[in-house]
C-alpha cells in the first residue's frame, strides 16, 4: 500500500488528546569533532478522565500527559508512571467501586452492539440525570477491537474484543485494572462517526517554522568554523533561540478532540525513545542516537503508518478481523532547501532506517510498556469501525443508521485546551569528527478508507486465530453488551 504523507500545514489548534504526522531531522553542521546533538520536540499527553468527559473541558490540563499554558504553548509534560503491583491493586479496588460487578469481570471477548449502545445513550440523555455511566463512557472496558461484525439480519454492527474492569491512573488515564492497557473511549468513537474527512486521513505533525528554519540555516553557514565543544554548545543554544517554538498541526481530526491528542502523545514518546531520552529496557532496542554514525544524514523523519495487513474479512464481508500491531514505524531521510522547507530525499538508510526496523521488531513489547502506543492502536480500531459502518450503510448491508452517536448537539464530546506550539528538548552525544545538531518533527498518518479498500481475505490469517469470532446473533432489547461463549479452534 502506498503511503501518501500530507504536506505540512500552517499551525492549527491540536485536538484533545493525543497524536501525529511527519518526522524530520534538520542537519545543522558545526565544528571540529563529531559530537551529536539532537533537538527534539517536547510534547506529551494523556487520556480523558470521567469528569472531563462529563463536563466537556480540561481547564488547561491533559490528564496523564501535558499541561498547556493559556497561550497555547506546552507548559509541562508528565510521563505516566510504570504500573507497580501496589498500583495495580489500587486500580482493582477503584474499579470495584466504580463499576458494576458484571462489567468489572475480565473476559477474553466482550461484544458491544452499537445500535443498542446508541439507544441506551439516548434514553439516559433524555432522562433527568443525563449523566452517562463510566461503563458507557469507556465502552464496556474493551482494551482493543478484534472483530467487527454485521448481525445476521443486517440490523446492527457489533464490536468485540478483550475487556476488563478499569480505573484512572493519577494523571487521569483510564486503564484496565488487570492489564494496565488503556480502554477504548466513547469520545473517540463519536469523533470517528461524525466526520467524513477523518476517514480519508487522520493525523498530526510537529514542524519547525520554515522562515525561522531558513534564518537559522543562514546563521549556521556564517558560524560553522572549527571550535571547541563549549563554543559548539553555545552555537546550539543560539540555534534553539533562532528556531523558536515549533508548530503543532493536525489534519482530519477535529482541532479540540481527544483523538488528536492521543496521536500526538504517541508520536512524541516515540521520538523520546528515538533520541534515547527515555529507555525502554527492552533487550536489543536502541535509540537512533545510539545507532548514528559519523557522516549520517541527520535530517530525518519517522511516522506511524497503518499496517496494510491489519484488517481482513470473511467471504461474505460480514465479519472483519483486526490483528497485529495496527501500525508500523516508517523512516525517511530529508533535505532542506534555502527557504527552510523540508523535502524527502531518495532514501531512508543508516540509523534512521535501522531504528524503524528495531521499533517494528519490538513493537509488541513497546505497546505493552508504553500506554500511549496502545491508545494509538485503540484509536485506529475505532476509525476502522467507523469506516466499516459507513461502507456497510452505503452498500445496503447495514439497515441501521446511528442516531445520538452522530448528534453533536444531543451528545457533545469533551473539549480541551490544546497546544499550538511546542518547545524544544536538548539531547547530546559526543564522538569524533565534528558536531552535528539535529531536530525532529514527528507524525501519524492513518487513512481508514484506504485500509478498508486494501483489506484482504481472512484465509491467510486463520493460523493466527485462537478463537472463532463471536456470534452474529442480534442483541436482546435493552442489552448493549454481552460476554459470549468462545469456541476454541
Amino acid at each position: 500500500m502506498t503511503d501518501v504523507f500530507p504536506p505540512r500545514a500552517t499551525p492549527v489548534w491540536l485536538s484533545d488528546m493525543w497524536s501525529s504526522q511527519s518526522l524530520a531531522w534538520l542537519m545543522l553542521m558545526s565544528t571540529i569533532r563529531t559530537t551529536r546533538l539532537m533537538l527534539t520536540v517536547l510534547l506529551t499527553l494523556g487520556t480523558c478522565s470521567l469528569l472531563q468527559a462529563q463536563s466537556g473541558g480540561n481547564n488547561g490540563q491533559s490528564p496523564g500527559g501535558i499541561l498547556v499554558h493559556p497561550n497555547g504553548v506546552i507548559d509541562q509534560s508528565v510521563i505516566s508512571p510504570e504500573l507497580s503491583s501496589s498500583r495495580r491493586k489500587q486500580l482493582k479496588i477503584a474499579a470495584e467501586k466504580l463499576l458494576p460487578k458484571s462489567i468489572n469481570s475480565p473476559t477474553r471477548m466482550r461484544c458491544i452492539s452499537l445500535r443498542q449502545l446508541d439507544q441506551s445513550i439516548a434514553a439516559i440523555r433524555a432522562s433527568e440525570n443525563k449523566t452517562l455511566p463510566p461503563e458507557i463512557l469507556f465502552l464496556g472496558g474493551l482494551t482493543r477491537i478484534d472483530h467487527i461484525l454485521l448481525t445476521e439480519d443486517g440490523s446492527d454492527l457489533l464490536i468485540a474484543g478483550p475487556a476488563e474492569g478499569f480505573a484512572a491512573l493519577p494523571g487521569g488515564r483510564m486503564v484496565g485494572a488487570t492489564s494496565g492497557r488503556p480502554v477504548l473511549c466513547l469520545d473517540d468513537l463519536l469523533v470517528a462517526l461524525r466526520d467524513e474527512d477523518i476517514l480519508d486521513r487522520a493525523g498530526c505533525s510537529i514542524d519547525p517554522d520554515p522562515e525561522r528554519l531558513a534564518k537559522s540555516q543562514t546563521w549556521l553557514r556564517n558560524n560553522s568554523s572549527p571550535a571547541t565543544l563549549a563554543v559548539a554548545n553555545a552555537r546550539l543554544e543560539q540555534m534553539i533561540r533562532l528556531l523558536g517554538l515549533w508548530n503543532v498541526t493536525t489534519f482530519g481530526v477535529p482541532e479540540d478532540s481527544r483523538m488528536a491528542m492521543a496521536m500526538v502523545e504517541a508520536d512524541y514518546l516515540m521520538k523520546r525513545i528515538a533520541t534515547g531520552i527515555d529507555s525502554t529496557g527492552i533487550r536489543g532496542m536502541k535509540s537512533s542516537l545510539a545507532l548514528a554514525n559519523p557522516g549520517d544524514n541527520m535530517m530525518r523523519r519517522w511516522w506511524f503508518a497503518a499496517d496494510s495487513q491489519c484488517l481482513t474479512h470473511d467471504e461474505s464481508r460480514c465479519v472483519w478481523t483486526l490483528q497485529g500491531p495496527r501500525f508500523t514505524l516508517r523512516a525517511q531521510e530529508e533535505l532542506m532547501d534555502a527557504n527552510g522547507n523540508l523535502v524527502d530525499s531518495d532514501s531512508a538508510k543508516g540509523s534512521s532506517s535501522e531504528f524503524a526496523q528495531l521499533f517494528n521488531l519490538h513493537i509488541d513489547q513497546l505497546v505493552e510498556q508504553v500506554p500511549a502506543f496502545a491508545d494509538l492502536q485503540n484509536t485506529f480500531d475505532l476509525l476502522i469501525t467507523a469506516v466499516i459502518l459507513r461502507d456497510s450503510i452505503s452498500n445496503g448491508t447495514l439497515s441501521w443508521t446511528p442516531s445520538i452517536l452522530e448528534d453533536a448537539d444531543a451528545l457533545p464530546t469533551a473539549r480541551y485546551i490544546v497546544p499550538r506550539e511546542s518547545p524544544s528538548l536538548l539531547k547530546t552525544k559526543s564522538g569524533r569528527g565534528g558536531v552535528v545538531i539535529g531536530a525532529f518533527t514527528g507524525g501519524v498518518n492513518f487513512p481508514a478508507r484506504q485500509i478498508l479498500r486494501n483489506a484482504g481475505s481472512a484465509v491467510a490469517s486463520e493460523k493466527a486465530r485462537v478463537y472463532d469470532p463471536p456470534s452474529r446473533e442480534a442483541f436482546l432489547p435493552d442489552q448493549w453488551w454481552r460476554d459470549p461463549v468462545l469456541t476454541i479452534q
